[in-house]
């Protein structure tokens, strides 16, 4: 291209008339890509509530026999809470166990 100088008028508005046709695709484009930035921004929130929404429904049933059933359920912690404070604990098995194994040793190798 030749310097500025050296360039007509006519010349010069041809150059800024396709310039600007350029720089109108440019924009069309950057507007077109906000677009659809949006309907995909606005198709993501609607997938994201309405899975919420779903896992709500498919969720809600549970939780209305759970608190219909509470009653149930802490009566039956509470029974299980008994019977663990009936049985013996860890290390009171493991004595009786190994007062056990002790015994059967002594019997066997007594038995011969």
């Amino acid at each position: 291209m030749k310097d500025d100088k050296e360039l007509t008028n006519q010349e010069k508005l041809d150059e800024m008339y396709h310039l600007t046709l350029e720089n109108h695709d440019i924009l069309r484009s950057i507007r077109r890509s906000e677009r659809v930035a949006t309907a995909f921004r606005f198709i993501y929130w609607l997938v994201v509530l309405g899975a919420l929404g779903g896992a709500y429904i498919y969720i809600s049933p549970l939780i209305d026999s759970l608190s219909k059933n509470k009653d149930k359920i802490e009566s039956s912690f509470n029974q299980m809470n008994q019977i663990n404070s009936v049985l013996p604990d860890k290390a009171t098995l493991e004595k009786l166990l190994n007062l056990i194994k002790k015994e059967g040793a002594t019997s066997t190798s007594t038995g011969n």
